[in-house]
């Protein structure tokens, strides 16, 4: 059909452009809401700040922490009273300290919470003395910490929660303007919800005993892992510690470009400043202890002798399924960070391996088996989200599901 243009009438045109020009108007405005504030210190401002003293309750994850030596040397007595078989103990006769090492995934998060709850079930998981948590193992983490009772808290959890529990797409604001795809207000409610101040202060408790909870951000200024000590945090910081926490836990969760950032604020010097935080998973997916500890150096300063084993958690497939390519260019970018992201997890998980074969420790892991396809990490599906939990539980009964070596490495 010809259009003849001298019929259309002339105000269909400056309507259009002004439609078109509220519409450009109201996304800046809106978008200048969503952009992150952020006040960074310089570089050489970073090099100067003593971070030891402002925040002594976390260390980067690439090194070992500076005070190692003296903090292990002040959990003597308390290990002494606690573990009076350590003392004396030859390695066939040594207590069995047991660390939970929990990856990130996501959505994938229900398997590992349904492995923590069947393994209760069997009466036979241990008292982990150290939990580390990074994203999605990130809101998992506290509760295996403090034990079986909080079981029920995390399959509610990853049974209720669904995509706008977790997060409100704003691409158009958010993608083109802001600093993210979409807000996270959602999973900071939910957060919010279960990390009160009993909870804290029940942390708190627990690392008085000496056991340890960790969460692992990535310190996107730095881009380096930071490992927080949170019941550290819980006994030194009072009332602030609780909103410290929560952001803690919301950062080690917020995967860059779809959330924010978590901005958190510190003073050096009379200066305010703020680092942004994001996602544990970017600079490792799992995390254990930094190459530089050794645990047969943990006994000697201790005096002690324990028999250490690591229970590794991966929420996710060891390889991706064949799935016969789409050429676009969406489908490509997809399956390539898919790939780059499995393999990276895997190394590091070989890494881990094997330096608890240097140091002597005994190395246990769990992961999603290859039948089931986990590749809905971010879509937070409720059905998948139960299959995977149920899955889990299955897994989490069976003593037999443990593997002593990581999937490149067993050769089946």
């Amino acid at each position: 059909m010809h259009l003849d243009r001298s019929s259309t009438p002339a105000c269909r045109t400056p309507k259009w452009w002004t439609i078109s020009l509220l519409i450009v108007v109201t996304v800046v405005i809106s978008a200048c809401d969503r952009t992150l504030p952020h006040q960074p210190l310089t570089r050489a401002e970073f090099a100067s700040v003593d971070f030891r003293s402002i925040v002594p309750e976390r260390f980067w994850g690439d090194e070992a922490p500076p005070n190692l030596e003296q903090a292990v040397k002040k959990s003597v007595d308390t290990l002494r009273r606690r573990f009076p078989e350590a003392v004396n103990a030859t390695p066939e006769t040594a207590p069995l300290s047991a660390m939970l090492v929990i990856s990130g995934g996501g959505a994938n998060g229900a398997f590992g919470a349904g492995v923590i709850a069947g393994w209760s079930e069997t009466g036979n998981r241990p008292k982990f003395e150290i939990v580390t948590g990074v994203s999605t193992g990130a809101m998992i983490a506290p509760f295996a910490f403090l034990g079986e009772d909080y079981d029920q808290k995390l399959i509610e959890i990853y049974t209720s929660v669904s995509q706008e529990k977790i997060f409100q797409l704003e691409m158009f604001s958010g993608g083109l303007f802001g600093s993210s795809l979409a807000d996270t207000a959602p999973l900071k409610n939910l957060i919010d919800k279960h990390v009160t101040a009993d909870f804290v202060q029940t942390i708190g408790e627990q690392t008085r005993l000496q056991r340890h909870l960790f969460i692992v951000t990535t310190h996107f200024d730095a881009m380096r892992p930071v490992v927080w000590d949170i019941g550290a945090i819980a006994l030194s910081r009072g009332k602030a510690a609780v909103p410290l926490i929560r952001q803690i836990i919301l950062a080690s969760a917020s995967i860059p470009i779809l959330f924010p950032p978590a901005a958190i604020q510190w003073q050096s010097e009379g200066k305010s400043f703020t680092e942004l935080h994001v996602d544990g998973g970017v600079s490792g997916q799992v995390f254990a202890y930094p190459s530089q500890i050794r645990a047969g150096r943990l006994n000697e300063l201790l005096g002690l002798t324990f028999r250490r084993r690591i229970y590794l958690i991966q929420n996710g497939n060891a390889q991706l399924p064949y799935d016969p390519a789409q050429t676009g260019m969406f489908n490509i970018a997809r399956r390539s960070i898919q790939g780059m992201l499995v393999n990276k997890e895997n190394a590091e998980i070989e890494r881990i391996y094997y330096l608890t074969k240097r140091d002597g420790v005994e190395f246990q892991m769990i992961e999603i088996p290859n039948e089931l396809n986990a590749d809905q990490s971010i879509d937070f599906d409720r059905n998948n989200m139960r299959a995977l939990l149920e899955v889990g539980l299955r897994i989490g009964r069976n003593p037999n599901s443990w593997h002593a070596l990581p999937p490149g490495l067993r050769g089946d």
